[in-house]
Parts: structure tokens; C-alpha cells; sequence
């Protein structure tokens, strides 16, 4: 009998932690007008023979198959052997409809190691059952195409303050209204009624296109006495390494819009029940759409 543990790692999340086998870079990005070929480097660090499959996958998180580029993405060789401490290059590339949208297209590349070597069943009796474990790695890597003009737009909706013991969060709701990913920072401004008091910035993160996100963000400059919040929100976009100077802030910041919040605290057990019953009423209006 042979069981086999899969572990899956997107190489995003776990750029410190390796498995059997490595793949650099972790992200891909490629210009859908003027599609190359790209080098991805596999690298095994073990001293073991290993086999790695390689094929696209469309990510959970996207809503619309049109944005899902892993059709397009042609990925040579398919199947690596990997000789013990050994590295291999693998070349991609894209092959875009002539009539693609702009827009930001997206796909995961999978990278499954594939066992080389059956179960060894040679001590085995008639009433003995042989057990093998197989430990099978799975990492996963995005890729991002781009085609001519991003735009990049979104709604900034149900700004609440909760209060959990002696931690306080601002929640919102985001929706993705661009052709591309938003990286998203919140510029807090407290103030007690005209009187401003302290600011705060909030990393709020990605919001993938055609998305929406839920974001819960601590508050940890809120003053005691405010009373009013404004929330401006802001893009970000990574310069080039080679033009980020010493001591500079390596993205650009580009403002979408701002709002301005009476400080209303609730609890978090009343947020999460207030959440459940939007989440409910929104379920039942998109049934109704497909119906």
C-alpha cells in the first residue's frame, strides 16, 4: 500500500521555506504585446533523482475565465529530471489572442514532483502489507501578463471601527473596479471634532482584478478622543530597483479617493453578525441574478 502526504507551498507565501526542490524567480511578469521567452530555474538540492511536472493553473480566486492567460502560456520542457544537486532551466512563453483587452491577465504555474521510484515490496509475507510513505511537493508561482493601458479604480465601502478587548481595527470593503491588480495604503487622519490629532498609514495589500476584499486592519495610533477619522486611499506601484535611490521610498503612491467617518466603535461579535447577514443578503441578490 502506498500513501502519499502532499504538500502544497505557493512559493509567495513561503519564499524562506524550500521543498525538495526550488524555482526561481518566484513571479512572472510579461508584456502580452511583446511576449518573449522567459527562464525559470529549477534547482534540486537533495540527493535524490527527481522528476517535476510542470502545467498552468487557473487561480481560485478569478471570477472571469477570460482573464485566466494559461492558455496561452506555453511551458518547455514539461516534465524535468532533476540529478541530484543539479539545476535545470525551463523556458515559458505566451501566446496571446491578437485581439486581447488591455488589462492584467493572471496564472498560476505548478510545479508537481512526481514520484521516481515504485514501493519496495521484496520483504513482504503473504500476511504483511508494505507501506511506503511518499511525501509529494507541490509549489506554486504566479504569473501576470499585462496588454497596453492599466486603469486602476475601485469602491471603498462599509468603513466601521471594532473594538476587540484592548485592540481596536478599521473594516472595510473593497471592490476591484480597474483592469489591474490595486496594492493597496490607507492614510488615516484622526481628529476630535475640527481639531486633527494624528495620522497613520495602513498596508492594506492586494485586491485582484474583478475582486473584492473584506480587510480587518488594526488601529494602533488611534487617540482616545477622537470622534472622526478621514480615510484616504492610495495605489501603490513598485519602481524599478535601478531608480530607487538611498533612503527612498521604492513604490510611487497615486491617490483614488477619500472618505470622512464618524468614529462609531462596535464589537467584534457585533461586526461578524452584522457581515453574516450582508453576506446572506448579497448571496441570495446574485442567485436571483442567475436564476
Amino acid at each position: 500500500m502506498v500513501k502519499r502526504i502532499i504538500i502544497f507551498m505557493c512559493l509567495l507565501m513561503t519564499s524562506g521555506l524550500y521543498a525538495n526542490f526550488q524555482v526561481a524567480p518566484q513571479v512572472q511578469r510579461m508584456n502580452l504585446k511583446r511576449p518573449g521567452t522567459q527562464k525559470i530555474y529549477l534547482k534540486n538540492s537533495t540527493n535524490k533523482l527527481k522528476k517535476i511536472k510542470i502545467y498552468s493553473e487557473r487561480p481560485k480566486n478569478q471570477k472571469t475565465k477570460n482573464l485566466y492567460m494559461g492558455d496561452w502560456i506555453i511551458v518547455y520542457p514539461k516534465i524535468v529530471y532533476l540529478k541530484p544537486n543539479s539545476k535545470k532551466v525551463v523556458r515559458m512563453a505566451a501566446r496571446p489572442p491578437k485581439d486581447l483587452a488591455d488589462g492584467e491577465y493572471r496564472s498560476h504555474i505548478v510545479f508537481e514532483e512526481i514520484p521516481v521510484k515504485k514501493y519496495d515490496n521484496s520483504e513482504k509475507g503473504e500476511d504483511k502489507v508494505g507501506v511506503n510513505l511518499e511525501i509529494i511537493h507541490i509549489l506554486v508561482s504566479t504569473v501576470y501578463g499585462y496588454s497596453g493601458k492599466l486603469e486602476y479604480g475601485g469602491i471603498f465601502d462599509d468603513f466601521q471601527v471594532v473594538t476587540d478587548n484592548k485592540q481596536t481595527y478599521l473594516t472595510s470593503k473593497v471592490i476591484n473596479t480597474g483592469t489591474t491588480a490595486l496594492d493597496l495604503l490607507y492614510k488615516v487622519t484622526y481628529s476630535e471634532n475640527m481639531k486633527e490629532l494624528k495620522t497613520e498609514d495602513l498596508l492594506m495589500g492586494k485586491v485582484m482584478r474583478e475582486n473584492y476584499r473584506d480587510s480587518v486592519i488594526e488601529l494602533k495610533k488611534i487617540p482616545k478622543n477622537a470622534n472622526r477619522m478621514k480615510v484616504e486611499y492610495y495605489y501603490r506601484i513598485k519602481k524599478e530597483a535601478k531608480k530607487v535611490k538611498e533612503g527612498e521610498d521604492e513604490y510611487d503612491k497615486f491617490k483614488i479617493g477619500e472618505k470622512k467617518i464618524s468614529i462609531e466603535k462596535i464589537t467584534k461579535d457585533k461586526y461578524f453578525k452584522e457581515l453574516e447577514k450582508k453576506n446572506k443578503e448579497g448571496n441570495k441578490v446574485e442567485d436571483k441574478k442567475e436564476s
